[in-house]
């Protein structure tokens, strides 16, 4: 059992790819196995909880019956019985082919078996490598980290907040082959990371996911300036190892955010225009 009961249905549609190079909504997995048919899952921290298949479905009947995933996803736990701290990796098993896509995009539900708006906040971050060594995945740039409740804030007693999309633009990745990886990190004692319908692909949504004339630099206060076509939202800047150091509301085109508290080495930033498009950079403190 998960630490809260849950309750009602309200149904999350995805846009269609023009072009779908990988797809998987979990179907076809074992209830509570720890092996996937097209992921390897992989125990980082040693703990022996690992990325396992879950049945949505069957736990929202008694619940939430109005839970926005309706069948199989999986899932990673921070709280199972007692808090721990995962570092769990969800990998495609086989490199995804981009070779014949133009604008790359990613899709994918997020959610949580919460449901009065409390432990939510575990954090997760999606990549792209020519690797599947996690050893390797750590060091790329990921296309985003962010907490689970930033897309569902699983507040509704009926379940039908508990599950959100996510869209990612991945165009920086046209014509490669890589693989694909969930990993859910750096949370102590929240709940759950449940991931469902993840689909790769080209002409995912009408929106534009992609911050138009992105610009940044760092001075030499330390101080990061960023611009843009888009007005700016929010920022979010992240440890290397996925702590986040930095949640700032913005308001302009430009902006230049303090980064002199920090201390020296490498953050991931990830901004978020009013149009909801988004981008993830690795900075570099010296």
């Amino acid at each position: 059992m998960k630490k809260i009961t849950l309750l009602f249905i309200t149904l999350i549609s995805l846009n269609s790819f023009a072009q779908a190079v990988f797809e998987d909504d979990f179907e076809n997995e074992t209830v509570d196995a720890t092996t996937f048919a097209n992921w390897i899952s992989t125990d980082g921290d040693a703990d022996g909880n690992y990325w396992e298949v879950s049945d949505v479905a069957a736990y929202a009947v008694d619940n939430a019956p109005n839970h926005p995933i309706t069948g199989l996803a999986a899932d990673s736990d921070s709280w199972e019985g007692a808090g721990f701290t995962p570092d769990n990796f969800l990998t495609t098993s086989s490199l995804i082919d981009l070779s014949g896509v133009s604008g790359t995009q990613i899709s994918f539900i997020v959610g949580s078996y919460q449901t009065n708006g409390t432990y939510t906040d575990d954090l997760y971050s999606v990549y792209l490598s020519t690797s599947n060594d996690p050893a390797d995945i750590i060091n790329e740039t990921p296309l985003t980290t962010r907490f689970v409740t930033e897309d569902a804030a699983c507040d509704l007693e009926d379940g039908s907040n508990s599950a959100g999309t996510v869209s990612l633009d991945a165009s920086s990745y046209d014509g490669q082959s890589v693989y694909l990886t969930f990993r859910h990190y750096d949370t102590f004692d929240m709940n759950s990371v449940l991931i469902d319908d993840v689909m790769v692909g080209s002409n995912l949504s009408t929106e534009d996911m992609t911050i138009e004339n992105f610009k940044y630099f760092i001075d030499g206060n330390n101080q990061l300036n960023i611009s843009s076509n888009n007005v700016f939202k929010n920022i979010y800047v992240y440890s290397i190892l996925g702590k986040q150091v930095i949640n700032q509301d913005l308001n302009n085109y430009s902006e230049v955010i303090n980064l002199s508290n920090l201390s020296k080495g490498i953050y991931i930033a990830r901004f978020v225009c009013e149009n909801s498009s988004e981008k993830s950079i690795k900075i570099v403190l010296k």
